[in-house]
């Protein structure tokens, strides 16, 4: 598998997991966060591959190298933002993938091809499935 150039915009603890995983793999990363705090700590294991902004901005995204990114990663704690990212990645900048992370589960409807999104991930979501799933198992395992 060839090296992807990705661009993910939030560094907090979901942006950080994923691109400590994603460098181990080989890809190329570049990171936007726009908390100055988390910028600086994310600098500690990333180094000079941070930009601090807003990366709702043009100017910032493009700063970060955006033009050449095959994949954006929109993993802010925020829907909207996440929104604006996604639609900015897909229609302004033609960026092949867009995965956005959804924070709230009742804002899943909103994340569609339509707007740029061609993968939405919702952790909340993901760990009540996993949970039921486990209790389900635990259900079936202690009737039966």
């Amino acid at each position: 598998m060839q090296p992807l150039s990705i661009l993910i915009i939030g560094v907090g603890k979901l942006g950080q997991e994923s691109g400590q995983r994603l460098i181990a793999a080989g890809h190329r990363l570049t990171f936007v966060e726009k908390d100055h705090q988390l910028a600086q700590n994310a600098r500690e294991i990333f180094g000079n591959r941070i930009f601090l902004g807003d990366g709702c901005d043009p100017k910032v995204l493009e700063q970060a190298g955006i033009s050449t990114a095959q994949v954006i990663i929109a993993a802010t704690g925020d829907d909207e933002d996440n929104l604006i990212i996604a639609e900015l990645a897909h229609h302004i900048y033609a960026v092949q993938s867009v995965l956005t992370r959804v924070n709230r589960p009742e804002n899943q409807w909103l994340f569609t091809a339509h707007r740029g999104v061609d993968s939405a991930f919702c952790p909340v979501s993901m760990a009540a499935d996993f949970i039921k799933a486990e209790i389900d198992k635990q259900a079936d395992k202690i009737q039966g």
